[in-house]
């Protein structure tokens, strides 16, 4: 994916890290919008991932740091992985990660966006 490698770019240029943030929320927004009919448990682990590991570095005492946000993007990327280059069934499904929604995920997505804009 063209736009993980461009804010991987960013990180390792040392870009002011309330930009990357940004741009991340950005491309999460974007694919949560790209799944947003065809969200299915792939999708809502991965993407579920990425955003508590943006909000992990948000929250994160120490600052800037950016270990959290390459993780995030790693699950970010993965959660749009097409379907037939895919391996679901390495881990048992949970029920409660397969309960969730988009509009749950979305609203988290809200959450840190907030809180990351809180934290500039």
């Amino acid at each position: 994916m063209d736009e993980v490698d461009i804010i991987l770019e960013k990180i390792d240029r040392g870009v002011d890290v309330n930009e990357v943030r940004r741009d991340i929320v950005a491309l999460l927004a974007d694919a949560l919008q790209r799944v947003r009919n065809n969200l299915g448990y792939w999708e809502k682990a991965h993407l579920a991932h990425a955003i508590a590991e943006l909000a992990w570095n948000v929250r994160s005492r120490q600052q800037p740091t950016t270990s959290w946000l390459r993780l995030c993007l790693v699950d970010l990327e993965k959660a749009l992985v097409p379907a037939d280059q895919r391996n679901e069934n390495y881990t048992p499904r949970d029920e409660l990660l397969d309960a969730i929604t988009f509009e749950q995920l979305a609203g988290d997505l809200e959450v840190v966006r907030r809180e990351a804009d809180d934290a500039e």
